[in-house]
């Protein structure tokens, strides 16, 4: 008998159905692929932008709140960041428009959602940045592209907390900007009643044999800065015992040339005046605002209610009257603690807080 079987037509005719069925497979895989590289390649896009544009976004504002409450200014010079960012962003390009609400302001009294309420010498901010991202793969898909925005709120607020230069001055003295104030105080006019401490703390720690190096500022191990640091509503107590030759040594001159008014010769310092001047010049001290709560010498008392940043102008450690005569400034404390409810005593600090 005969073996039957396919006739060529239709052995053709089979083959031809599998190759577009394979070919059906083939399309489907292929937009599967697509689709991956998609997301893959659009989304990683995507995450870029996001943190370029928050780090544009904190940079805008940590800048730009330095220089609150002035509105216009701090507008001005988070716009001027927004741009010069732009210059080293990969193709990425950020934008902020104030006319869409992208730079918002908080003044006294205010209350910054999800922060809380600033006092009278507190101000906020908040800066938001967009990124146009085009997708690569996913017009296949009919997306076309995403915008990306970031914010980043921040307040500038007075200081809470702070390493401190171990001196004290006067809490009920007026202090005016610009004005030149004599900086010993003890024994003189303000402070009359108090002999012997000739306004000088005891570091915070308890460890007097870190005094002098907390007196220069100069390269203090990071350990004693921490175990020095003091907030308002602090107590501390006098100093005694400090010869005027001893603290000579770390604010006027000394044989190793890293007193704060011999650093203060050195570059970028040299050129310096009370009007223009580097934020970091070793002539800008950091001096507890104090209360006298009684005691003599040793034993005296004092209570912390601000802290003030004061400009050497001066120091005569040759005749007396001894004196270290600094001008009252406003000045902005990087990484200090903040205070919202605090009084204004012009020593800032500006924080990220969303």
């Amino acid at each position: 008998m005969a073996r039957q079987g396919l006739q060529p037509q239709a052995l053709l005719s089979a083959c031809n159905r599998r190759h577009g069925i394979v070919l059906v497979w083939v399309v489907v895989a292929l937009v599967a692929l697509l689709g991956m590289a998609a997301l893959t390649v659009d989304i990683g896009q995507l995450v870029i932008a996001a943190q370029v544009a928050q780090d544009v976004a904190d940079a805008a504002a940590l800048g730009a709140g330095r220089e609150l409450p002035s509105h216009g200014t701090a507008q001005s010079v988070a716009l001027n960041l927004v741009t010069a960012n732009n210059e080293s962003m990969g193709g990425f390009t950020a934008t902020c428009s104030p006319d869409s609400g992208d730079i918002t302001f908080w003044g006294a009294n205010d209350t910054i959602p999800d922060f809380g309420l600033l006092g009278n010498y507190a101000w906020g901010m908040r800066v938001t940045t967009h990124i146009p991202v085009d997708y690569v793969f996913a017009p296949v898909l009919g997306l076309e592209g995403a915008t990306i925005s970031r914010s980043c709120t921040v307040v500038r607020m007075p200081v809470g907390g702070v390493p401190i230069c171990p001196m004290w001055i006067s809490y009920e003295t007026d202090y005016i900007y610009g004005q030149e104030q004599q900086l010993l105080m003890a024994d003189g006019p303000h402070c009359a009643n108090i002999p012997g401490s000739f306004g000088w703390l005891e570091p915070p720690s308890g460890n007097n044999d870190i005094f002098l190096d907390l007196l220069r500022g100069y390269q203090v191990p990071y350990e004693d800065i921490v175990a020095n640091y003091v907030s308002i509503d602090d107590i501390c107590t006098a100093r005694t015992g400090l010869a005027v030759g001893q603290w000579a040594k770390a604010l006027h001159t000394s044989p190793d040339g890293l007193a704060r008014m011999d650093r203060a010769m050195w570059e970028p310092w040299t050129g310096d005046t009370f009007d223009s001047f580097h934020n970091d010049n070793p002539r800008i001290v950091i001096i507890p605002m104090c209360e006298y709560l009684g005691g003599t010498g040793d034993n005296a008392q004092f209570q912390i209610h601000a802290f003030g940043a004061f400009y050497i102008e001066s120091i005569n450690t040759k005749k007396k009257p001894y004196d270290i005569i600094g001008r009252f400034i406003q000045h902005t404390l990087p990484g200090a603690a903040g205070d919202p409810l605090s009084m204004e005593t012009g020593l800032w600090t500006v924080k990220m807080v969303q």
